[in-house]
Order: structure tokens, then C-alpha cells, then sequence
């Protein structure tokens, strides 16, 4: 009742060199087919852990504040990694001007991220004409993907300046 089927294994599997080249079967299920599995293989991989702390790393968000190394804000404000965080003037989206980027361009970063609020809006071109000029990206997303983005590059050694809308 017990026929032998050719196993797959041995062809597809260079790690483990010891596979039986058959396995048996049982039809109807009258008995516990025995099942061979291929050998796990193990990568070793080095974990480093990243000694942030004397940068400006977000520690907890929420949709009204923003904790900077456990200290929390509830005003909108402009976070780089080596500068502590400065208040920014626009409380609402719809506040945004060209000035309050021309405060950032200032700060010389690589890149914007600029967190809107709850939802994810896009600033007028016109109003990132000062930074585009000078080729630094702004990209546009909702306060806490902001969050999350901005710590990203931040560890990554970029020159990144988070720019948060709370109110």
C-alpha cells in the first residue's frame, strides 16, 4: 500500500548534502507519512546599535505633539540632528508662506520633511522656490510618517530637517 515517490530536495537543496532521495507515502492517511525537511541554513549577521543620543531623534508622536529626546512639543517646529529644535511660526497648513521656508534654507539641510498634520497635503511650488533653487528635496507627508522619515535619515547621517505642523 506504501509506495516510494522521488524527493526534490536533493536536486534544489546544495546546503544539505545528506537529503534521502525518497520519502514515503501513505495514501488514505492510514499512517503518519514520514516527512523529510531540508536543513535550516544560518547566515550570521552583525547587529550594531546606533548611538543617537547626541542628536535630535523623535521618541514619541501623537496627532498633537511630538516628543524631541523626551521633551514634548505641542507647536509646530523645525528639528535637524545637531541643532536643538527651533519654534516654527505657521500653526495651520494653510499659514505656510514662502518665509517660513526661507527660515529653513537657512539651516542649510539636504533635505526637507515637511509634516502636515494629520493628513498628507502638498505645499504650493511656489512657496519651496528657495529650496528647490538650491536643489534640497521637500517631500510632503503626514506629521507622524514625517516622525518615523525623519529618524530614518537622521541615523542614516543625512542632513535632514524635520519641519512639523502641530496646533
Amino acid at each position: 500500500m506504501l509506495r516510494r515517490q522521488k524527493s526534490h530536495f536533493a536536486e534544489s537543496n546544495p546546503f544539505n548534502q545528506r537529503i534521502r532521495t525518497d520519502r514515503l507515502q501513505c495514501p488514505l492517511f492510514l499512517r503518519i507519512p514520514e516527512i523529510l525537511a531540508p536543513r535550516r541554513v544560518y547566515i550570521r549577521m552583525k547587529l550594531h546599535s546606533t548611538t543617537t543620543q547626541h542628536y535630535q531623534t523623535v521618541t514619541a508622536y501623537d496627532d498633537e505633539s511630538v516628543e524631541i529626546n523626551a521633551v514634548r512639543f505641542s507647536h509646530s517646529l523645525v528639528v535637524m540632528p545637531e541643532k536643538a529644535p527651533v519654534a516654527w511660526p505657521p500653526k495651520t497648513f494653510d499659514e505656510l508662506s514662502a518665509e517660513h521656508f526661507v527660515q529653513i534654507e537657512e539651516a542649510a539641510p539636504d533635505v526637507v520633511i515637511l509634516g502636515t498634520g494629520e493628513r498628507q497635503r502638498f505645499v504650493h511650488p511656489r512657496l519651496i522656490a528657495p529650496l528647490t533653487a538650491r536643489h534640497v528635496g521637500v517631500e510632503c507627508m503626514d506629521s507622524q510618517a514625517a516622525c518615523r522619515t525623519y529618524n530614518i535619515l537622521m541615523t542614516e547621517g543625512r542632513r535632514v530637517a524635520l519641519a512639523l505642523i502641530l496646533g
